[in-house]
């Protein structure tokens, strides 16, 4: 009996590892089908491609035919199934949380196109016979007739399973850096940066940081619409400061190491006087929003999440481009001279790209460790009806004291490069000669436009010390509060690149008509002392309180936008927001005061 007992004991004891593997590796198999089906879903989404790899076919309307990538989902409810507005258009989501609520999930999210404010209709979770219904003939959960423009689907019932697997998965969780009280950001400046931005950027980042958190918290939550009181979704920023140093080359390890301590949901804004590619590669890889910082160049590949105020230099010489190719007469030749390795010879590299389409060539003169004999051949060389392009950033501009502006010679220089604090510190002679590359709007015409900044301004008592560089820092940073309070608890990153996309646009010009209209409602007495005001002279940004600094905005005129740009704007995977420039040219080379010398230019 002894011997029987020890027996089984012992088959039993020595049975367990075997049991647990057999366990583990029906684990294993069952995840791996389970990744497997989700892959094929994906493909179906985002490709509209099937199992069996045939295209996938849809029927719109009245028998439109959508096959492969036109057919695909992603088409229309985006990469987060977030779905997306397009004129009156409401395309619902169709993520998880949505197709399949949990019971008790307060699912919301912002669906109209016009007011931005209609919320989505909640509804009882897909079945298995639901769901096939609603592929296959249009009628939704509750039997009612989906929109025509959403396509008849006969998938088998493998493909619609695997659909559904992918479904289910997506933007099923907040994204990281995301919980119910906080978010986790990230403020990224690069080496080189001037202190004087430096210090102003953060100032306001931190500003700004206070205010948000100062009427937010678990208790005391900031109710900017029913929706947002209802799901509670108002949340607590914490801001990082990654501030890097040493070469480019070494920012992206920086940055990962960081990272990978302290995931961040978005980098909020960001400074940098030179390249901004490493930090831009950084984001496509993890997939982490890169959220409108202020640089000089962006990367010509902005990639799915970094979205930016412009092109930078690259669109300046884009815009020269264009305007030579115009210009009556034609110019001469082109010459350049730009730092070598530098910001300017990216700009140098790309007006020689963009002169190719007119056959027009473009010299390059390298100036190197700021040695002006490179600016001095090409003045030398340079004869009447040639163009000159001075790539030169602030510091390399003192090497024009010395020299005089060639006679007879067109000269342009990037007012991204060469100005500071909304001016350049060339000497007189070249101040009158020389023409800029100005992706802004004139400062005579936006002081409407930055009415309410110059206002906070005062207000959190805060120099103007750079009015671009603060305006796009103070664009960024409420942007993102409004952008978010929009998105409600829907908060993953595609959705907040998507959201911008679809809103931007109409942000910029809901903004300015609301500000447009207050000044039209003013009553008597505040017209009287915006009148009053008016008669004193002066900028808006010199008054000497913000209640005057708006009274002087008031009287210059309506405005346009809410930013030092003429107009902000994105589509669908679109990533600058600001697509042109100006030619300006200073009044007299005493004056500070900017004239057009052409219409915004659109490369």
């Amino acid at each position: 009996m002894k011997l029987v007992l020890v027996f089984c004991l012992s088959v039993l004891l020595h049975g367990l590892p075997a049991l647990a593997a057999d366990t583990d590796a029906g684990n294993v198999k069952r995840n791996a089908a389970e990744s497997s089906l989700i892959e094929t879903g994906r493909k179906i989404y985002t490709q509209g491609i099937l199992g069996s790899g045939v295209p996938l076919r849809g029927t719109r309307g009245a028998g439109l035919v959508l096959q492969g990538k036109e057919a695909a989902c992603i088409s229309c409810h985006r990469s987060s199934g977030m779905g997306s507005v397009e004129g009156n258009l409401r395309v619902p989501p169709i993520s998880k949380r949505f197709m399949f609520p949990e019971p008790g999930d307060l699912v919301m999210a912002n669906t109209d196109g016009i007011r931005g404010k209609t919320l989505n209709q909640t509804h009882a979770p897909y079945t298995e016979e639901s769901f096939a219904r609603v592929l296959r003939d249009g009628l939704g959960v509750t039997g009612a007739q989906l929109q025509e423009v959403m396509p008849r689907y006969n998938l088998s019932d493998a493909d619609r399973a695997a659909l559904k697997a992918y479904l289910m998965q997506l933007s099923a969780d907040y994204a990281p850096g995301v919980s119910k009280e906080t978010i986790q950001f990230a403020v990224v400046i690069a080496p080189g940066t001037s202190p004087e931005r430096k210090k102003v950027f953060m100032e306001m980042v931190q500003a700004v940081q206070h205010l948000k958190n100062g009427s937010t918290s678990p208790r005391k939550r900031y109710m900017t619409s029913a929706a947002t009181f209802a799901s509670q979704t108002e949340r607590r920023w914490d801001v990082q400061i990654w501030e890097l140093s040493g070469a480019p080359e070494t920012w992206r390890s920086q940055l990962e190491e960081r990272y990978q301590r302290n995931p961040v949901f978005a980098l909020l804004s960001g400074l940098s006087d030179s390249t901004w590619a490493p930090i831009n590669d950084f984001c496509k890889a993890q997939r982490v929003p890169c959220w409108f910082p202020s640089v000089p160049l962006a990367s010509g590949s902005a990639g799915s999440y970094g979205l930016y105020f412009s092109r930078g230099v690259q669109l300046e010489a884009e815009a020269l481009a264009m305007h030579l190719a115009s210009a009556m007469p034609k110019a001469g030749r082109v010459l350049q001279v730009a730092a070598k390795e530098g910001i300017g010879d990216i700009a140098a590299t790309s007006l020689q790209q963009a002169l190719k389409a007119s056959s027009q060539d473009a010299s390059l003169y390298v100036l190197q460790n700021n040695n002006p004999n490179s600016i001095t051949d090409a003045l030398q060389t340079a004869r009447p009806g040639d163009t000159l392009v001075l790539w030169l950033g602030m510091e390399q501009i003192k090497l024009l004291n010395a020299l005089a502006p060639p006679a007879g010679v067109q000269i342009y220089m990037s007012s991204s490069m060469s100005f500071q604090q909304g001016r350049t510190s060339l000497p007189a002679q070249w101040k009158a000669a020389v023409r800029f590359v100005y992706p802004y709007e004139l400062p005579s015409k936006r002081q409407a436009n930055l009415a309410y900044l110059h206002a906070w301004l005062k207000l959190q008592n805060i120099a103007l010390v750079d009015e671009e560089l603060q305006s796009e820092v103070f664009f960024s940073l409420t942007l993102m509060t409004e952008t978010l309070q929009d998105m409600l608890d829907n908060l993953y990153r595609d959705y907040l690149i998507e959201r911008t996309e679809d809103m931007l646009g109409k942000r910029e010009s809901g903004k300015a008509e609301q500000e447009n209209r207050d000044r039209r409602m003013l009553g008597r007495t505040a017209r009287l002392a915006v009148a009053a005001e008016a008669a004193k002279g002066g900028s808006v940004a010199q008054a000497p309180t913000a209640q005057m600094a708006q009274r002087r905005a008031f009287a210059v005129g309506e405005s346009e936008g809410t930013t030092v740009y003429p107009r902000l704007s994105l589509g669908p995977a679109q990533h600058f927001a600001s697509k042109g420039a100006y030619i300006v040219r200073y009044a007299s080379d005493g004056s500070d005061q900017l004239l057009l010398d052409s219409d915004w230019i659109v490369p």
